[in-house]
């Protein structure tokens, strides 16, 4: 099975939220503002619940709580709202059954961490992408959610790297290619935007010369998030090669200042998702 078989078979596992297709549609017409989103949003109690977390989190470290919906939605975006409404769904299709197989915490910290790694170095390189990356970021490892569902013997034999070999190593080996390639295609079937879709597909590409730097920094951030994941394990000076940072014109000092604080907000906001 091939990475667009994995997500042709999960589609209707991953099926659009009905209330997703309903910002996605006000949000693609000429009639998108704050209130038609909110009121949409507000219709969906759990998805409003959720976004109102999501705006007190350390993600977004506003000054003052947010208890008005209409205001977690103009902190997060209009434009975000449609991505993070189907990260919700995800999230909350998980049971306990896929705990046999992963680690599902491991999962989201990955996730959050890759995202707010990305959010933050994009901060220092191009702060207009920040929220695009961090999107990218959290969607980098969709793919797992994938094979777990289908064969998720599979998943389990990929999350054993306690012998030092990265994930997408371990992937590459058994299922002969990686999660990314069938996180890029979900992505893609969720009419993601294409700068997202091409990070995510581009996340392992070893030739540096022809990656963009949204996927250089989504690569540096999966990295990242692999340490954060499983520090007993990985280490940023011993898992980065110096050729990513020079691609984007980054420091070690800045890589390891947004993975520290990634780190922190991840701790903080983990419970959001799971």
């Amino acid at each position: 099975m091939n990475a667009i078989e994995y997500a042709n078979k999960v589609e209707k596992l991953f099926a659009i939220p009905e209330t997703a297709m309903k910002i996605k549609e006000l949000a693609d017409s000429d009639n998108a503002d704050l209130r038609s989103i909110t009121r949409v949003v507000q219709a969906d109690p759990g998805l409003a619940a959720h976004i109102l977390k999501l705006a007190n989190s350390a993600v977004y470290r506003f000054s003052r709580k947010i208890d008005r919906l209409d205001k977690a939605v103009q902190v997060i975006g209009l434009s975000s709202v449609y991505e993070f409404s189907l990260a919700f769904a995800v999230s909350d299709a998980m049971t306990e059954e896929h705990e046999k197989f992963i680690n599902v915490h491991n999962y989201w910290f990955q996730s959050l961490s890759c995202g707010i790694i990305a959010k933050n170095l994009s901060s220092a390189v191009n702060p207009k992408n920040a929220s695009r990356m961090f999107l990218a970021g959290l969607f980098h490892n969709i793919g797992e959610l994938a094979v777990l569902r289908i064969t998720p013997t599979v998943a389990r034999e990929c999350n054993k790297v306690a012998d030092g070999r990265l994930p997408k190593t371990i992937q590459m080996n058994l299922l002969g290619f990686t999660y990314a390639d069938i996180s890029a295609s979900i992505l893609q079937k969720w009419m993601l935007p294409d700068s997202v879709v091409s990070a995510v597909s581009m996340q392992h590409f070893d030739d540096l010369k022809s990656v963009p730097n949204d996927a250089l920094l989504i690569q540096i951030a999966y990295l990242g998030s692999i340490c954060l994941t499983y520090p007993e394990v990985f280490k940023p000076e011993s898992i980065i090669p110096p050729e990513l940072l020079n691609g984007l014109r980054l420091n070690e000092g800045t890589v390891d200042d947004a993975i520290c604080n990634a780190k922190q907000a991840t701790e903080a906001t983990i419970s959001v998702f799971t």
